[in-house]
């Protein structure tokens, strides 16, 4: 199993499970009572972190929430699980706008708030722009006047008040989706500036994606050394048996993985996700 260095904070931050709230339909009601009662869920059974889905089309047309929105109610509704946002394919927030959202999660949570962002491994061109999505946002999350002028993306004193009370920063997760010559760019780019990479495809996927950061630290502890690796197991995915899923993600040198429970999630469900791991 790959070993990982302790990050800023002095520990793993999101290993063992998580779980991943499916996205529901576009009529779905209670929302917000059947995600509150997911998060206790969690903490009853120690999960670590809980994730919500982003819409994946235009506002309304198969998610009925904002993610952001939603995280910000859990935060009073919940006492202990990190909250965080599935990147699910396409940025639609400048990443300083979307620091100063994850700030404002942070504050009302007391410290739990978790940022996202996208990579497309498929096409090669994307390492560009999370670079400097990597660099705005942590900028905005740490700096007192953050300042920062790249080719895609620019802020200029961007004061961030009131800022983040997490102790160690609020961490930030790349999701990278699809395989393609972009792959590696975009795991060099998130182990320079990251504190977790989640990857799709399986245990395959993990095993690949450990396999080149150990090509690139030749096993030494270091700054590449530092990044989480992630599996996950999809919503659609989540049916007797996924726990085999979730151990094979775990052997193949994984930290952690997040789980999909499907809508309308059933609390009932979380304990046999948390058992595969």
């Amino acid at each position: 199993m790959r070993e990982v260095s302790a990050n800023a904070s002095g520990s793993v931050r999101f290993g063992g499970v998580g779980l991943w709230l499916g996205a529901p339909g576009a009529g779905a009601v209670g929302v917000l009572d059947r995600a509150a009662d997911a998060a206790a869920g969690c903490e009853r059974a120690g999960v670590g972190s809980l994730w919500v889905s982003e819409a994946a089309g235009p506002p309304g047309a198969g998610t009925p929430y904002e993610a952001y929105s939603l995280l910000g109610a859990l935060a009073v509704r919940s006492r202990a699980v990190r909250l965080g946002a599935v990147a699910g394919g396409a940025e639609r927030r400048a990443p300083s706008i979307l620091a100063k959202i994850v700030t404002g999660v942070d504050v009302i949570s007391h410290g739990r708030g978790v940022l996202a962002l996208d990579g497309d491994c498929t096409t090669g061109t994307d390492a560009e722009r999370l670079s400097e999505a990597l660099l705005v946002t942590r900028a905005v999350l740490v700096d007192e006047h953050p300042t920062y002028a790249g080719r895609i993306y620019s802020v200029d004193g961007a004061v961030n008040r009131p800022a983040p009370v997490q102790a160690g920063g609020v961490p930030i997760v790349v999701f990278l989706h699809g395989d393609g010559p972009g792959r590696g760019a975009l795991l060099d780019v998130a182990a320079r500036s990251a504190d977790a990479v989640v990857v799709d495809g399986g245990a395959d996927g993990v095993r690949d994606a450990c396999r080149r950061l150990d090509e690139r630290t030749g096993g030494r502890p270091g700054p590449l050394g530092a990044l989480e690796v992630l599996g996950r197991v999809d919503p659609d995915a989540h049916r007797p048996g996924a726990d085999g899923a979730v151990r094979a993600i775990r052997g193949a040198g994984a930290t952690g993985c997040l789980v999909g429970l499907p809508y309308p999630w059933d609390p009932g469900g979380i304990p046999s996700a948390v058992g595969g791991w």
